[in-house]
């Protein structure tokens, strides 16, 4: 049969797909760190505008994207390799770099593509993980580290615990790295919710790389859209493994739109800071642990009690709000919220008080 030319890892391999347990048509979605509210209706009639213009019964030309992204970050065009969202960029760094048998290392918990490029790729991983004051520890990732570590992958910050490292901590990971020829690629997925941002080590360290995506700033999953930035010989390097074309034309005509109106993104993203700060402050009024929501736009609510965790995600469903529970240990003991204006954070609020007077 030709199922005999299956490949026995990819056969084991488990796939699913996500969001299919949302009624998208109504309800508060604070699980996936996306943009909570829709876009107004004065930005939807300027992009509608710009996409009516568009030429999408030609391929696409993801020649002045380039241009346009490249000016907008002030980098040189050859740095940069468009990729679908980070995950794309995780991927194509694995299927250009690592070879079977190596080993990845990524802090856990985190983005659930890790793992699942390892296996695809017929590759081992290792993980790391924070400590009790939510820092990632760092001596023992490094220690990971061996001669066949072809990838240390660091988002700054993680989720569902932000672990923020300042600048002389990346140096510092990716002299270490280099010195173990280990490529480092810092995932900066949360980019303009106040991280640090570690592109001008691109330029300083051959083995580094910055991943980003127009996913959480911009509030723009569904066009799954990303970059990859490196040096330029770094990036003709892993760009081989491209398709026919990096991404399509309503991609890049929406992003194109919004790196042109970026007051737009600014705007919601000091209304989703100014959210996380109340929502914060009532955290604390209600004797909640947390962490996050400074470089990032989620806080975790840390419960250290699964059940309780786990009931009152289902409570708040039951009300069409979503949170999301369910975290690998040591973090199964609570739930990260999304931030959103202070509106929507009011009516979380009000919510999730009125399920912890029930259930205490």
């Amino acid at each position: 049969m030709l199922k005999s030319k299956f490949k026995k890892h990819l056969c084991e391999l488990k796939r699913i797909r996500v969001g299919a347990y949302r009624n998208t048509s109504t309800g508060l979605f604070l699980d996936r760190n996306e943009r909570t509210v829709p876009f107004g209706a004065k930005t939807l009639r300027l992009l509608h505008k710009r996409l009516a213009n568009a030429r999408f019964n030609f391929y696409p030309d993801v020649s002045p994207f380039y241009k346009k992204l490249a000016d907008w970050l002030k980098v040189e065009e050859g740095k940069i390799y468009i990729t679908e969202g980070v995950s794309g960029a995780i991927k194509a760094l694995i299927e250009s770099i690592a070879e079977p048998g190596d080993n990845i290392v990524f802090p856990m918990p985190g983005f659930a593509l890790y793992p699942v490029y390892c296996q695809m790729f017929n590759l081992e991983y290792k993980m790391v993980g924070y400590t009790k004051e939510y820092k990632l520890d760092v001596d023992k990732m490094l220690r990971l580290l061996d001669e066949r570590t072809s990838i240390l992958f660091l988002p700054n910050p993680n989720v569902p615990i932000e672990g923020t490292l300042d600048l002389d901590a990346i140096e510092s990971i990716a002299e270490a790295c280099l010195k173990n020829k280990t490529f480092l690629a810092i995932d900066e997925v949360y980019f303009g919710f106040g991280g640090p941002t570690a592109i001008g080590l691109i330029d300083r360290f051959e083995n580094t790389f910055v991943m980003r995506s127009f996913s959480k700033g911009f509030g723009l999953p569904s066009i799954r859209l990303g970059y990859l930035l490196g040096s330029p010989e770094n990036i003709d390097y892993v760009s081989k493994v491209r398709a026919g074309y990096e991404t399509n034309t309503a991609s890049m005509e929406v992003a194109c739109f919004f790196l042109d109106n970026y007051h737009i993104v600014e705007s919601y993203i000091k209304d989703v800071r100014e959210g996380l700060a109340y929502l914060k402050g009532e955290l604390d009024r209600l004797g909640l642990e947390h962490n996050g929501g400074n470089a990032s736009n989620f806080v975790y609510v840390n419960l250290r009690d699964r059940t309780k965790a786990e009931r009152i995600t289902q409570d708040l469903e039951a009300k069409n709000i979503y949170v999301r529970s369910g975290w690998p240990e040591p973090y199964s003991g609570g739930f990260s919220v999304t931030g959103a204006p202070k509106s929507i954070m009011k009516q979380f609020v009000n919510e999730i008080s009125a399920i912890l007077r029930k259930i205490k």
